[in-house]
């Protein structure tokens, strides 16, 4: 593993990310965060509502390029460690793709739109979280009837 960034990852440690467990993934009640990579390499962090958002970089770069291959090594199992992380977390990793859109066209109040647009950038990935909170909560309430 290179301690440069010029085209090679290496292992670096930056601040953790609170779980979220809003998602409706019917995998398990684990808590989960979701990240994904853009083509362009940026990260994205999915929030609750939904929406993602840029994760900033923590890393000093500058010192890390300093560092020997050996030290960088040391130091993201001293940070797995402090974490709780086991050595062997990347055996237990599941990769996960975005669930795949349809496309519809839909028609709704144009003070719901607007309110919706408000709340910041996203509104269609928000829209898509409201009604996904919904059909959880109704299917929870299916299957307490039965």
């Amino acid at each position: 593993m290179s301690a440069s960034r010029k085209g090679v990852r290496i292992s670096a440690s930056s601040r953790p990310v609170e779980p979220t467990n809003e998602s409706s993934d019917t995998m398990s009640g684990e808590n989960i965060t979701r990240a994904i990579t853009t083509t362009d390499g940026r990260v994205l962090i999915e929030l609750p509502d939904g929406t993602y958002q840029l994760a900033e970089s923590q890393t000093d770069w500058a010192r890390l390029d300093a560092m020997s291959e050996a030290e960088v090594e040391r130091l993201a199992a001293e940070d797995m460690t402090e974490l709780g992380i086991a050595p062997d977390w990347m055996e237990h990793a599941r990769a996960m793709s975005p669930r795949a859109k349809e496309r519809v066209t839909v028609r709704l109040d144009a003070d719901i739109v607007d309110w919706l647009k408000a709340q910041g950038r996203g509104y269609q990935t928000r829209i898509n979280a409201i009604l996904r909170a919904y059909v959880v909560s109704q299917k929870a309430r299916e299957k307490q009837g039965q």
